[in-house]
């Protein structure tokens, strides 16, 4: 049996940056092996994410812009973004950029395989994948399944359906993104749609939600046709492809060092910001941050200010809020993006000073939030 200096188990988003910037450090002469149960040679997903200056797949982006609108009870208008410009990457692109890159590199090996089982032992992490064992000194896992049922957490799911439309009317601005468009009912719940403009006749039409129950696919249907028919002077317009996806918005304790061997990344190491759903620039900033520990110290840890634990707070307190209905997201989120424009791009990237966050916290309603806090104190120290 073969051992590999690191095994990558999972090759998704997550796992391919990883590789990536392995290649990008002094690391990139390490054997590796990539195990990923699916081909990536289709567009299977968008990620969208807003960042300053810029990053490391900048040459790959599909479209980016320096502003966009929001529409909200009370506010509709752009938002001021300062320095940050909200980026579009499409799946397809991604992994066509990291394979050439990774094809470079004769020490690193792709497998597809379905991966059985990971664990440690005081050889190193073992990996069995197609029933087949490898062995490597560490193992980098993105494919465990976080437990979201626990009553002490909270546990809502941010899922969505999109329609890529091309329309018989120009009708889209191309240079203005909706981020948020609460004009569709909300079922005390929160629901929004954002458009992605293309050019003015083709974007990416998107429905989303914030609750802890899936709809059917015609309910997700009903709610685009009766967006594109109330609010875009579309003409006939054609579907020409569909995107869906389901992700855990959770404040559930996760560990991305569960034993000595193995490390967790991506969702499964707890890169999901619970409060938004947004993985994929998180993602990138810990995978450098871990990828240069590993260069300087040989250890793969992740060193977490102990003061920057304080955003899990915020986010706990924030799904609270909207688990319990506490204050209607419509209003919530609107309060939060017309009333701090740039500040809350930063909150979001976790970039703010306490000063930053206090002022944003005064544009809040105090009692919902203050109840909220309560509540999540108790249901931590209870479990504890």
């Amino acid at each position: 049996m073969k051992k590999y200096d690191f095994i990558i188990a999972g090759g998704g988003m997550a796992g391919l940056s990883l590789a990536y910037y392995l290649t990008r450090s002094s690391l990139r002469d390490r054997s590796i092996l990539i195990l990923e149960r699916d081909q990536k040679n289709r567009n299977d997903r968008t990620w969208c994410f807003w960042e300053k200056g810029a990053g490391p797949f900048e040459p790959i982006l599909f479209q980016c812009w320096d502003t966009a609108a929001f529409y909200g009870p009370g506010y509709t208008g752009r938002l001021g973004m300062g320095d940050y410009r909200y980026k579009m990457l499409r799946g397809i692109d991604f992994y066509t950029f990291v394979e050439q890159q990774l094809t470079q590199f004769p020490n690193i090996e792709r497998k597809q395989a379905t991966i059985n089982r990971i664990k440690d032992t005081p050889q190193g992490g073992f990996v069995i994948a197609d029933d087949e064992p490898y062995l490597a000194d560490y193992v980098f896992d993105s494919t465990y399944q976080l437990t979201l049922d626990q009553p002490e957490n909270h546990n809502l799911l941010q899922h969505f359906k999109g329609w890529f439309v091309e329309t018989e009317r120009p009708c889209f601005d191309p240079a203005v993104p909706t981020i948020m468009d609460f004009r569709t009912d909300q079922h005390d719940d929160c629901r929004f749609v954002y458009v992605l403009p293309f050019d003015e006749n083709r974007a990416l039409v998107e429905f989303t939600l914030f609750n802890q129950r899936l709809l059917s696919s015609d309910e997700y249907e009903y709610a685009l046709r009766h967006y594109l028919s109330q609010h875009i002077d579309t003409g006939a317009y054609q579907i020409t492809d569909v995107e869906t996806g389901v992700i855990p918005m959770s404040d559930v304790t996760t560990t991305e060092t569960p034993s000595e061997h193995i490390i967790r990344i991506g969702t499964a190491g707890g890169y999901t910001k619970p409060s938004t759903g947004y993985t994929f620039s998180r993602t990138q900033r810990y995978l450098r941050e871990l990828v240069d520990n590993i260069a300087k110290t040989g250890k793969p840890v992740r060193r977490v200010p102990w003061l920057k634990r304080r955003f899990a707070l915020y986010d706990s307190i924030f799904l609270n809020v909207l688990e319990n209905n506490r204050y209607p997201a419509d209003a919530l989120f609107t309060r939060i993006y017309a009333r701090n424009p740039v500040r809350v791009f930063r909150f979001l990237d976790e970039d703010t000073t306490f000063p930053d966050e206090l002022r944003l916290f005064t544009t809040m309603p105090t009692r919902p939030f203050l109840v909220a806090l309560i509540q999540v104190l108790r249901r931590k120290l209870v479990a504890r």
